[in-house]
C-alpha cells in the first residue's frame, strides 16, 4: 500500500513539474517575442504617434523644445500626433515620403519643431508589409538628402525600424538628433534597428 501511494505521489509530482515547465517555457516564448521558432524582440506600441511619443516622453525638460504633431487639419500641441493618410500632398511635403511610396504605409505620425522644421522633424510610418522596410528607408533617405533646404540646413539624418513594422525618420540639429537617437535606442533596445545615421551637410 505504501509503495502504491509513493508511486502515485511521484506521478502527481512529475505531472505538476512538467505542466509548470511547459507553462514557463510558454511565458518565456511570449516575453521574448519567440513565435514559431523565430526570435523577435518587440516593444508594445499603440500606433505611429505612440512610437514617437515613447521617445519624446523620455526627453528631459531641458532637452525638450516647442513641438507639435499631427497635420494641418488635426494639429497636436507638445507631442506627436497622427497624420491624415488621405492628404498625400501634406505627407510628401511635411514628412518627405515620396508619393509613390505612400501606399507602403497605412498610418503615419509627425513630431516637428514648432519654430523651424529643419531644427527637428520626426516621422513614424506603419508598414502595410514589413518586407517593404528597406524600400521605404531608401526612398525616404533619397528624398530627404535631395531636398533644397530653406531656413538653414539640418545637420543629421536618422532612419530606424521599430518592431520590424514601423519606420522612423528624423532629421535636424546635431545635438537634438544625437539625443533622439540615444533615447530611441534606450526606449526600444533591440526592437530598434538603426538603418541610416549620417550627416546631411
Amino acid at each position: 500500500m505504501k509503495k502504491k501511494m509513493m508511486v502515485l505521489l511521484m506521478a502527481m509530482t512529475l505531472v505538476l513539474a512538467v505542466t509548470g515547465c511547459g507553462k514557463k517555457a510558454e511565458q518565456n516564448a511570449e516575453n521574448s517575442g519567440v513565435a514559431g521558432g523565430e526570435a523577435a524582440v518587440t516593444v508594445e506600441v499603440a500606433d505611429s504617434a505612440d512610437v514617437l511619443n515613447k521617445v519624446w516622453d523620455t526627453f528631459g525638460e531641458d532637452q525638450k523644445f516647442a513641438a507639435m504633431g499631427g497635420d494641418f487639419t488635426n494639429p497636436v500641441d507638445g507631442k506627436a500626433g497622427l497624420f491624415n493618410m488621405a492628404d498625400t500632398e501634406s505627407l510628401t511635403y511635411m514628412l518627405y515620403i515620396p508619393a509613390d511610396n505612400v501606399a507602403m504605409v497605412d498610418e503615419a505620425a509627425s513630431l516637428l519643431h514648432m519654430m523651424n522644421a529643419n531644427t527637428f522633424t520626426g516621422a513614424a510610418f506603419h508598414l502595410t508589409d514589413a518586407a517593404n522596410a528597406q524600400a521605404l528607408t531608401d526612398a525616404l533617405k533619397s528624398n530627404i538628402l535631395s531636398t533644397q533646404w530653406m531656413c538653414g540646413f539640418p545637420d543629421k539624418l536618422l532612419i530606424a525600424t521599430v518592431n520590424g513594422e514601423y519606420v522612423v525618420s528624423a532629421f535636424g540639429n546635431a545635438e537634438i538628433m544625437d539625443n533622439f537617437k540615444a533615447k530611441l535606442t534606450e526606449v526600444y533596445g533591440e526592437a530598434a534597428v538603426i538603418v541610416v545615421d549620417e550627416n546631411i551637410a
